[in-house]
């Protein structure tokens, strides 16, 4: 295997993690770390994250269900654990929800220390 294709190497690994996930066999954040370590190991040579996920284009970055492709919402992906940009309505409305109340949370614990 050329060092330009680890990212297709990981992404074996990636189809075999949902598989194991979709069958139950392991959990959703074991799954997810598992895709979110193949993505970070294309960096140790020349590889490309897109390769990675490649084949999840159906698949909530967040709760790993599969949704047609225009169901799904973009988010910034280094703001929640996810492991694609897109993500299911119902994960964003959580995901969402809950790093608003948790950015306001803090914002007023800043504003008590402050006074």
């Amino acid at each position: 295997m050329g060092c330009h294709s680890i990212g297709l190497g990981m992404n074996s690994v990636v189809k075999e993690a949902i598989e194991m996930f979709e069958n139950e066999e392991i959990g959703l954040n074991a799954c997810k770390k598992i895709i979110m370590a193949c993505k970070n190991g294309v960096y140790w040579c020349d590889g490309y994250e897109s390769d990675v996920i490649a084949g999840m284009d159906d698949y909530c970055g967040n709760c790993l269900r599969k949704f047609s492709a225009e169901e799904l919402i973009e988010v910034d992906r280094n703001k929640y654990f996810v492991v694609r940009n897109y993500i299911c309505k119902s994960c964003y409305d959580h995901l969402v929800c809950d790093y608003v109340l948790n950015s306001r949370l803090l914002e007023r614990k800043i504003m008590e220390k402050m006074a």
